[in-house]
């Protein structure tokens, strides 16, 4: 605190000594002949603070060479130049200049000059200062010894009074406009007359500079005492202003971008998230390019596709284009295209088609994006499921709102880690984990993240398309996502993932196989996608009977009817029966048995037969358990055991009817499997003791009764048809 006093009264003293009243005239400048995400992001910081950039060179042709990949940059020295032609003579004014592509402001003007005018009370030019001697390193032992700090001179940040800078330009009016920049002004400053000259110096210890490169374990992000985010260089313990990610540090740089200039808090969170949220208002919709990609096996992929119909946008704005190389799921689509086509203004579709490979079909839907014109274009995998029906307005509005080219809504795999974008990644370009990706992923920290990866779910303004067209066969030797994303972080297209709504989620496929013996493979699914599980297989109706005040109908004394299961559950597990095919004969010889005995033989498969033990077993702890504690009071057993679970079928002429027996159980289960009067006639479920007949005839409801001790019961003939019931002995 003393020192800032001190700061304070010195620049007091300046400005009485030079006749000022206030601070001097402070103009900034950049070079830029596109307008890239790099330079709309620091125009967008200059903002922040009420600066105004002056940009030069918008709109001409670079001739400055390929700095990414090797020197140049003359043709920057010739714009600004020319542009300083008309403040030659100023001694007034100090002038800043900043690369435009690779920098961000994160302080307000009047920082940026105390500390200029108190560190560098002497000097008239400051450059900023990094710890490589590029682009020549034979020059390093020229460079002037320094006590503490970094000694090189690096030109993508330097700031003086007009006069000189005007000056140190113009020795390089001969430059060749592929020169190396950098070089230049590193030869301007080794010349020590010209350093005398113009009281040239280095800003080492970053009190207003800081260049990335080499510096990772150095700068931080800080919180100040308002909460709000600040740089800190923890070497010097100090707060440089203007941030240069050079060289390789620029995917540093996005990283800071994030949390400044004002947008972070650790005391209120996002900064700018308010301004973000989707108005009431009706919006005047974009056209848009939807592009539908299933690349591979993927669970449920019916629900997705209802899913994309759902969305909340006028389908006479959109061109969608459906890619599909999985033969399961070619139903799916044909359907979908069958009901929907005619909704949407154009439909194309590449339905199981092998020949065409996922990293040329992404291509094409780019291309066909292209050739669509549309304001934006949307492209979604199959797995993932959108939840948020407003998706496509709220991604429209935040990127208008932003200005921001591809954004991603952030969307993870339920009660997991694993999301549709990486904080960073390693050198070999493989994800690595961000300090900050386990509070984006559980929305602890909200914002729109500015990230080296994202994929499965995009939205792009339509005018990035051609810059990105080549971007999934840019490198052939790693997945299309990872060739996608590569290219894109070398042109320097950003990429941003935005937490600020729970949008959908991602469905787990990692094991998820279509092929080999399982006719209905979501059925085993239960596991790794339980949300999509319930939502299809467990009885709509179930919810309301489960609840503690809704009376469960009991048709037999202690014996239970309700809705557990869905009807499709119970086709599917049917198909899933008879496909499989290996019944038993009925008879009391059954191998699959201890003892291979069966006291009361049935035609029947068992689950673990169709390897669905682990499945249902983990159903019947979930759903049915929950169940049995609500109305057999005061019974608990967790997890439920069971080494009995079967589908039963009854023939007329198989076996019709089944003899008086107790189940050995503690309580055991009975589910209808398929529709009395259509599919069969007959059945039912005889009581003895209790002397009561339930007909056990609705789809996918239970009958839950005590086992081996006071139920006895017989099942009734079929007497046309075949009819399919499910049992379980529970707590055997």
């Amino acid at each position: 605190m003393k020192h800032y006093f001190l700061h304070i009264i010195f620049i007091l003293i300046f400005f009485i000594k030079n006749g000022y009243s206030n601070y001097p005239e402070v103009k900034f400048f950049t070079v830029g002949t596109e307008m890239t995400d790099g330079l709309i992001r620091l125009i967008k910081s200059a903002s922040a603070y009420n600066i105004n950039l002056n940009v030069i060179g918008l709109g001409e042709t670079w001739k400055g060479g390929d700095m990414e990949t090797g020197e140049g940059g003359g043709h920057k020295i010739h714009l600004f130049r020319n542009e300083m032609e008309k403040y030659k003579d100023r001694d007034d004014l100090i002038v800043v200049f900043m690369d435009a592509y690779d920098v961000l402001l994160t302080g307000p003007t009047n920082k940026i000059l105390e500390h200029f005018l108190y560190e560098y009370k002497n000097n008239r030019v400051v450059f900023s200062a990094e710890g490589f001697c590029w682009p020549d390193k034979s020059l390093a032992s020229q460079y002037p010894v320094i006590r503490f700090g970094k000694r090189f001179l690096n030109s993508g940040m330097y700031m003086g009074y007009a006069n000189d800078i005007y000056e140190i330009l113009n020795y390089g009016k001969d430059i060749k406009n592929a020169d190396d920049d950098q070089l230049f002004f590193t030869k301007i400053y080794l010349n020590e007359a010209l350093r005398l000259k113009h009281k040239m110096t280095l800003d080492s210890m970053s009190f207003i500079f800081q260049n990335l490169n080499g510096v990772k374990e150095d700068v931080f992000v800080e919180y100040k005492d308002d909460g709000k985010a600040i740089i800190n260089n923890i070497i010097y313990n100090t707060h440089p202003i203007i941030i240069h990610g050079n060289g390789p540090s620029k995917l540093q740089l996005n990283s800071l971008s994030n949390y400044v200039p004002e947008k972070q808090s650790n005391k209120d969170g996002c900064l700018y998230c308010r301004d973000l949220k989707l108005p009431n208002e009706k919006m005047n919709l974009p056209s848009m390019t939807v592009a539908v990609i299933i690349p591979k096996p993927i669970p449920f992929v019916e629900e997705f596709l209802q899913s994309i119909t759902e969305l909340e946008y006028d389908k006479n704005l959109i061109d969608l284009f459906i890619y599909n190389n999985q033969d399961y799921n070619n139903e799916d689509v044909t359907r979908f295209v069958d009901k929907y086509t005619k909704e949407y203004k154009s439909v194309t579709v590449i339905n199981n088609d092998y020949t065409k490979s996922e990293r040329d079909a992404r291509s094409e839907s780019i291309n066909w994006g292209i050739e669509m014109g549309n304001d934006y274009f949307f492209t979604i995998d199959g797995d993932v499921h959108i939840t948020n029906k407003n998706l496509l307005k709220d991604l429209i509005y935040k990127s208008e709102k932003m200005n921001i080219g591809i954004l991603s809504p952030l969307v993870t795999q339920i009660g997991k880690l694993f999301s549709n974008f990486w904080g960073a990644i390693n050198n070999d370009g493989y994800y690595a984990r961000s300090e900050n990706y386990m509070g984006i992923v559980n929305y602890e920290y909200l914002g729109v993240w500015n990230v080296p990866y994202i994929s499965s779910v995009m939205l792009i303004k339509g005018n990035y398309l051609k810059k990105i067209k080549n971007a999934f066969n840019k490198y052939r030797n790693v997945d299309p996502d990872m060739s996608f994303c590569a290219y894109l972080r070398e042109q320097g297209i950003f990429m941003f993932t935005v937490n600020t709504e729970e949008y959908g989620f991602l469905v787990d496929s990692d094991d998820f196989k279509t092929y080999g013996d399982r006719k209905h493979p979501e059925l085993y699914t239960i596991f790794t996608n339980r949300k999509l599980w319930e939502k299809r297989y467990v009885h709509s109706e179930y919810y309301q009977y489960i609840k503690p005040d809704v009376v469960v109908p009991q048709p037999c004394n202690d014996v239970y009817d309700y809705p557990l299961v869905s009807e499709r559950f119970c086709s599917e597990l049917i198909d899933e029966m008879e496909h499989y095919g290996q019944w038993s004969t009925g008879t009391h010889e059954d191998k699959r048995l201890q003892g291979g005995y069966e006291n009361v033989p049935t035609r029947d498969i068992h689950m673990n037969q169709v390897e669905f033990e682990k499945q249902w077993l983990y159903f019947l702890d979930q759903f049915v358990r929950p169940m049995q504690e609500k109305v057999f009071i005061g019974y608990y057993h967790v997890p439920v055991e069971s080494n009995m679970m079967f589908v039963v079928r009854y023939r007329p002429d198989e076996q019709p009817s089944l003899r008086p027996h107790h189940d050995a159980s503690t309580f055991s289960i009975d589910i209808a499997l398929n529709k009395a009067g259509v599919d069969y006639e007959g059945g039912g479920v005889r009581y003895i003791r209790q002397n009561c007949t339930v007909h056990a005839d609705q789809v996918g409801w239970s009958m839950m009764f005590p086992g081996r001790l006071t139920h006895m019961h017989e099942g009734l003939p079929t007497t046309k048809g075949t009819r399919y019931i499910l049992v379980s002995f529970i707590n055997p």
